[in-house]
């Protein structure tokens, strides 16, 4: 009889349990690590994503390479924009493209926010080896890549 605890051999043995739970559990440190900001990981994404290059991004943009839904990135621009990290505007050319940017506020914290989150997770990165880590992560994109396409 299992302890309702144990988690069965033929899913402790599948990958795709393995990479979701690992991913849920991530997260789960993710929140924690940014609690102190008041910050979603989904928000902590779209930042990361706005701090790439000087430009502004279109909502578009972020629904695209966050993976997430055009409404469901509106109601978090939102969100953000109440709590002072984003701005939107209308872009230029076409009034329809909404446009994100980063606030003062955003773009003073960056540095302490990235650090206090390579901090969170020094311990758990920790528990690989580097290479381990490198090949890991090379791995994951390698999967990625493969589902992406």
């Amino acid at each position: 009889m299992h302890n309702k605890n144990t988690i069965p051999d033929e899913l402790n043995n599948a990958l795709g349990f393995n990479i979701y739970r690992t991913a849920l559990l991530y997260k789960r440190e993710l929140i924690q690590a940014l609690s102190d900001y008041e910050l979603t990981p989904e928000q902590w994404q779209t930042l990361a994503v706005l701090w790439l290059g000087e430009d502004p991004r279109s909502q578009g943009e972020i629904a695209e390479l966050t993976m997430r839904d055009k409404h469901s990135v509106s109601r978090l621009i939102a969100r953000m924009e109440q709590n002072g990290w984003v701005t939107r505007f209308a872009h230029a050319k076409d009034k329809r493209i909404t446009m994100i940017k980063p606030t003062k506020k955003a773009n003073e914290s960056r540095e302490e926010i990235v650090k206090a989150l390579q901090l969170h997770f020094v311990p758990i990165n920790s528990v690989l080896t580097k290479e381990e880590n490198v090949t890991l992560l090379e791995l994951l994109k390698k999967l990625r890549g493969y589902l992406e396409d």
